[in-house]
């Protein structure tokens, strides 16, 4: 259950979670920013969230210092929240409550039910109204961002540079375009096991050179997830199949069969298809997705400068030993 505003979350590095909103308990405070804690228990319990999130086993880790250095990531995660907070507050930017309100249905909306909902918002430590009142907090918050990420621009002249100094990310590679029909063997198979398949392949060569249908045959006798497509592998670029299945399906021409081809998974036939040649996308083609990609980079970087200076004018105390 979250909110996701894509420039705070990456910027920021987690997710706004109803975590940061709970109220500060008994436990103590983790941090102080500008007079104001973040508890221990919050900071616990998006901890948590950052191990569920990030597929980590704690149990796993060998070196405890390790999970001091994610915790205090995760702390140093809490105070950045805290001070665009304050930030809102300072300058008085709340979301309006329409906003709000629309942030609230499209939550309720990914529970499917009131019931639902209201359990979850429960279970972390909300009621209805403290609910609404984390989700105009971290609206408010997500807009500021916004707000500090919009003077980003980019000029025509760095769409052109970014494009002339970077060729290789716009150069495709040459690909081909094959079918296949696959009898499996296992790796360990006795010499007995790999005869018989070969027996097995070659009176499927057999019916190939007395003009079978290729797609047909891998239909009717292929191993591979492909076989129900009639062998089809799509388009794919050097070095993304196992190499001797690579060379042989790149040594063929178009419309052409090869023998039987040995790999770890069993015995191929190769029936290539088409070919693309490599190519250049040419500028005008890459424009678009470049300013896209340097107007995100110049909005990530706006949100973290902005951060940057809020902690510089802020007092911070950490109050763990982390």
């Amino acid at each position: 259950m979250k909110i996701r505003v894509s420039l705070l979350v990456a910027c920021l590095g987690v997710s706004l979670s109803g975590i940061a909103g709970a109220q500060v308990s008994a436990y103590g405070a983790a941090a102080r920013v500008n007079g104001v804690d973040v508890s221990n228990s919050v900071l616990e319990k998006s901890f948590e969230e950052y191990q569920r999130e990030n597929n980590v086993n704690i149990a796993a880790i060998r070196y405890p210092n390790r999970v001091k250095e994610m915790k205090r990531e995760v702390l140093e995660h809490l105070i950045d929240e805290e001070l665009v907070w304050q930030t809102v507050q300072a300058k008085d930017l709340f979301a309006s409550p329409q906003e709000v309100d629309q942030s609230l249905e499209e939550i309720r909306a990914q529970f499917g039910s009131e019931d639902r909902f209201l359990t979850r918002i429960t279970i972390d430590g909300f009621t209805p109204e403290s609910y609404r009142d984390y989700v105009r907090r971290t609206v408010s918050a997500a807009n500021y961002m916004q707000k500090v990420s919009a003077a980003a621009t980019v000029s025509s002249e760095e769409v052109h540079d970014f494009y002339v100094n970077n060729p290789d990310k716009f150069h495709i590679p040459e690909s081909v375009k094959a079918r296949h029909i696959l009898l499996k063997v296992h790796p360990s198979a006795n010499e007995e096991t790999r005869n018989a398949v070969r027996e097995r392949m070659q009176r499927i060569v057999e019916q190939l050179a007395d003009g079978a249908n290729f797609a047909a045959l891998a239909v009717k006798y292929s191993e591979d997830t492909s076989a129900s497509a009639g062998g089809d592998l799509g388009y794919f670029q050097h070095g993304q199949m196992v190499k001797p299945f690579d060379n042989a399906a790149f040594a063929l021409q178009v419309g052409e069969t090869s023998g039987v081809v040995e790999t770890i998974y069993g015995l191929h036939i190769i029936k290539l298809e088409d070919r693309q040649p490599s190519q250049v996308v040419p500028e005008e083609m890459a424009s678009e997705q470049i300013y896209s990609y340097l107007l995100d980079v110049k909005r990530r970087q706006a949100i973290r400068d902005e951060i940057v200076a809020l902690r510089a004018d802020a007092e911070i105390e950490i109050l763990l030993p982390l």
